[in-house]
């Protein structure tokens, strides 16, 4: 079954299926091979049935230690490069329902030591009330059923606030604040819990006022997971208008993580978020 992070798409099922044919061709077994590569036993039968990720590198290796001819390494190693930024269509990824995508992106972020995110124009799932979210949720899915049970997991998927083994961070834009994902009495609550977020000095959670974007790249939101417990290399999701990008290049991974930065740097923080998230608050009365 496919995941919306990344576990299980059909780019992962073919490179493992090719790179389990060459493990076994070269009579090498499972154990003896894992050992060779640097890697555990459990991930490598992961990334053979497709489960894990692998890395263009460890694919590179793996082809290099079974002795590989040049039209499988070459064709591993286009795999490899697909599966670095790999997609999913919302379709697939929402094909069991939405509490099912939920519990996936449950699932990734409890694996992740750090979660960070720029959010341009919403504010971030794990922030939101369950008023707000049931708005959103069923506006953009108003074919299916189960929009509560998807919010009643978004609201399971909180609880990371309170850890404190994991660094949190957002950069939040000031679109994020303004968009009126439902009535007046909505989006103030949705606020007043936004500000109360932004207080805690565990979490780090900025704002960007419109009038500080200019300077840098802010065109679209992503999340990054980072340090992963699951064996999975750092991932970025992006969430397009049909799709859904995972993406585990390592160059590309620290692109955002640069771009993260510089946005971080130019929002509010601290007492000055919170201020400024009740000027946007009063103005809702």
């Amino acid at each position: 079954m496919t995941s919306a992070f990344g576990k299980g798409t059909a780019r992962q099922r073919r490179l493992g299926g090719l790179l389990r044919r060459l493990r076994k061709a070269a009579g090498l077994s499972g154990p003896v091979l894992a050992s060779r590569l640097g890697v555990s036993q459990s991930h490598l039968s992961r990334v053979e049935l497709g489960e894990a990720v692998a890395t263009a590198a460890l694919v590179d290796h793996w082809t290099r230690e079974t002795g590989a001819n040049q039209a499988d390494r070459q064709a591993a190693a286009t795999l490899a490069k697909a599966v670095a930024a790999e997609f999913i269509t919302w379709r697939e990824a929402l094909a069991s329902g939405l509490a099912k995508w939920q519990r996936d992106a449950l699932a990734a972020e409890a694996a992740a030591t750090t979660r960070i995110a720029y959010v341009p124009a919403l504010i971030p799932g794990l922030m939101q009330t369950s008023e707000y979210a049931t708005h959103l949720v069923a506006s953009d899915n108003p074919d299916y059923d189960d929009v509560a049970e998807a919010v009643a997991v978004r609201m399971q998927r909180q609880v990371v606030l309170y850890s404190r083994g994991k660094t949190l961070r957002w950069v939040i834009g000031e679109a994020g604040l303004r968009w009126r994902v439902g009535p007046p009495e909505v989006m103030a609550a949705q606020l007043d819990r936004l500000a109360a977020l932004v207080a805690e000095p565990h979490l780090d959670i900025r704002v960007l006022p419109f009038e500080r974007t200019v300077p840098v790249w802010h065109d679209h939101g992503f999340t990054i997971l980072v340090d992963r417990t699951d064996g999975e290399p750092d991932l970025v999701n992006l969430e397009l208008l049909t799709r859904m990008v995972n993406i585990t290049d390592p160059t590309e991974v620290a692109q955002y993580r640069v771009a993260y930065e510089q946005l971080a740097d130019l929002a509010l923080r601290g007492a000055e978020a919170v201020s400024f998230i009740h000027r946007v608050r009063a103005e809702l009365s």
